[in-house]
Order: structure tokens, then sequence, then C-alpha cells
């Protein structure tokens, strides 16, 4: 049996989501900083009980100079921002790479072994306002890239866009069962109450297969909104979180994984990504299967990422996740209810923070409209091709 110290001694104590917003008439400083403290908040905490502080939020853009609080936040500066008296343990980094739940999962890992007692964890995201995101047109290109983008193939979804074409061919999933989840997830985010991205009304399987293509076979549905966002998480004993605001959610078990290249474009196999790296002996680490998840939390960056993630998961078999996805087996009442939030397709890009968020509130039994009954136990997936991250979390020890 794979080796996991951490389970159940960990636990995730206090949520904040200071909402998504194609502009939110602020810099990315004071939005991590007002998230964080509602995330404080709701646990019932102060300031003065962080003693760990993780954040891997970098720049908006490249064609712009950093200026921290302004489009960048590092730990430097929120120690600051929040009046921090200084801690013991710090990251602008992420486990697996994965901004989000790689930092919750980093947080935790420090918890558990001593680093800090409180942790707080942040993600925040800044749109761009005078250019596309992350990229202008006269980028320089370095190493690998400056063999693909002088000839126009520069961008991520172009990338993947050959990764999904070889599933579709290997295993015969269709836009339609695709269609199926993202018509879906639409529906879920009407029913939340967070500022999102997406327009508030509901879309048809004729609005996704009509939507302009992005890269052939991905339409414009099929990707994240970008978004000026922010959202933090606080990670305590689990001892310590007993005695807090919120029920205590324990991590039962973390994981990530990497393939055997760093980049994406001459991967292995365009039917594999990261996450089949990262779901090795998880169920055995977390001591459950996956019959006994009762909802998921899957990063949607790109929306073919779930097939990639039922089938690494062990969910779904490859010949058959497509016919899985395409049946509604992710909606509310479903086998697995899935991006209950809407994703990032609705909600917004806040790097799966917004999944982990849900994924909390949902075993502590509060999402209103659109709770799971009963949810005990639940899966965040974070990151897809070339590197993934997952929490394991449950609201019973």
């Amino acid at each position: 049996m794979p080796r996991n110290t951490i389970m159940n001694k960990v636990a995730i104590a206090g949520v904040g989501h200071a909402g998504c917003y194609r502009d939110a008439g602020m810099p990315m400083g004071p939005m991590a900083v007002r998230a964080c403290k509602m995330a404080l908040d709701d646990a019932g905490l102060t300031t003065k009980d962080v003693d760990g502080f993780g954040t891997a939020s970098g720049a908006g853009a490249r064609d712009i100079s950093v200026v921290h609080g302004w489009n960048e936040v590092d730990c430097n500066y929120m120690i600051e921002a929040l009046g921090l008296p200084g801690v013991t343990w710090f990251t602008n980094d992420a486990l697996g790479g994965v901004p989000g739940v790689g930092t919750v999962a980093l947080a935790a890992i420090a918890v558990a072994s001593g680093l800090c007692e409180v942790a707080m964890t942040c993600r925040v995201n800044w749109r761009p306002k005078s250019s596309g995101y992350g990229h202008v047109a006269s980028n320089k290109s370095y190493g690998q890239n400056a063999f693909f983008d002088p000839y126009g193939y520069g961008v991520f979804p172009q990338k993947f866009s050959s990764w999904y074409q070889r599933y579709m061919h290997e295993y015969g999933v269709t836009r339609e069962q695709l269609g199926t989840f993202v018509v879906q997830s639409r529906q879920n985010y009407l029913l939340g109450d967070k500022p999102g991205v997406a327009p508030k009304h509901a879309i048809t399987m004729e609005d996704y297969l009509a939507a302009r293509w992005v890269a052939e076979p991905m339409c414009l549905l099929d990707h994240d909104f970008p978004c000026d966002g922010a959202a933090a998480v606080v990670v305590t004993t689990a001892e310590r979180a007993r005695s807090l605001r919120q029920k205590p959610v324990y991590l039962r078990a973390i994981s990530a994984g990497q393939g055997p290249r760093p980049d994406f474009v001459f991967w292995h196999d365009y039917t594999q990504m990261a996450s089949h790296f990262a779901a090795k002996g998880l169920w055995e680490k977390a001591q459950m299967s996956p019959k006994d998840l009762d909802l998921a939390q899957v990063y949607d960056g790109f929306t073919p990422f779930i097939f990639y993630w039922m089938d690494a998961l062990g969910i779904a078999k490859p010949s058959e996740v497509g016919e899985f996805v395409g049946s509604g087996a992710l909606a509310p009442t479903g086998v697995l209810p899935t991006n209950l939030n809407g994703g990032q397709i609705n909600e917004g890009r806040v790097h799966t923070m917004g999944h982990v968020i849900e994924a909390v509130q949902q075993l502590q039994h509060r999402t209103g409209k659109r709770q799971v009954k009963d949810a005990e136990r639940a899966i965040v997936c974070g990151g897809g091709l070339a590197v993934a991250c997952i929490l394991v979390l449950s609201n019973q020890r």
C-alpha cells in the first residue's frame, strides 16, 4: 500500500471567494487580501493566527512591467498586505505546478509536517486590459517555442486540439457527448450566487454545436473564462479545525503527477495526460474507491479534460468514457455530480481554487440549491496535459 502520512491529520477550516469579474475595477493585491480575509472570517480566525502562507499567483501578462500588488502578488506582498506578524512556512509554488489545488496541497504538507499550524493559501488572477491573456503579438520565443511560434502554433488551444483529435479518433468520443457536460455545467452555474463571468442564461446543445471554432474540434464554449478573480483557503491541523467555526473538511489523500516529458507537444501519448500518473496508487492511499465519491470538481481549462480525468481515475473505461459523460452521469442527480459551481468555463479562471472551495462547501452542506444530498467525500482534480495534482476530501475522519 502506498504511504500516506497525511490522512485525516490536516483539515480545511475556512474558504473565501472574492468573485470573478471581467473587470473587478481593482488590481490583484486588494482582491487577494479580500479573499484571504473572507477565508479567515469563515474559519473564525484572524491574521494573528496565521503562521504559514502560500500562493502561486503570477503576472497576468508578459508585455507590461511587474508591479507587486498591481499585476502580481507573491508571499512577500501578501504577508505585508495582510499585516502578518511573520511566518514559519511560505511558498510561491504549487505541488505538481498546479496553482490552486497544488498550493493547498503544499500547505497541507507543511501543516502535517509541523512547519506551521495555520496556513493561508490564495490564488488570484488578473486579466490584462491592454492585450490578450498572457501574451502579445511580438513575444520572444525561446527553446522549443522558437520552432512553433513563428509558424502560428503558439497558443494552448492549438496544441491541445491535437490531443483531443487523437482521443476522439482512438475512443470514439463525440462533441455531442462533451456538449452534455458543457450544457449541464451552465445549469449548475445558474444555481450559484457567486459573481461569475459567464452570461446568466442557459445554453442548449444547439448553442454548443453552433459555437465558433477556436481550434477545431474545440469551440468557444470549450474554454474557461479569463477574469479578474481571487479565492483563498485556510488549512490547519485536524485538532485545531474541530474547534473553529465551520465543519472541518479533512484531507484523505494528496497526489501529483508528471509524465516523461515536461512539455506537451512531443508528449509520448496524446490519449493520456499527467492525470494518469497522478492517479497511480491514489485509491490505495485514500483507502477508498471511485464508487465512494459523492462529487467531483475537475479542472476545465479545456472541457475535453473531463474525458481524460474520468478515464485516469478509473471512473469509466477509455472505450466507455464518452458514453458515460454523454449519459448525464455528471449531472447533480447523476452517478458522480461534477463541477457543481459551473466550473471555470462559467465561474471564471482562478485555476482550480474555485473548485476546491465548491468541494469544501459541499462537504459542509452549505451550497443551497446545488447541494448534493448527504455528501461526505469529494475529489478535486487540478491541471492537465503535462502536470496534475489531486486532493481527496472528506467530512468524516
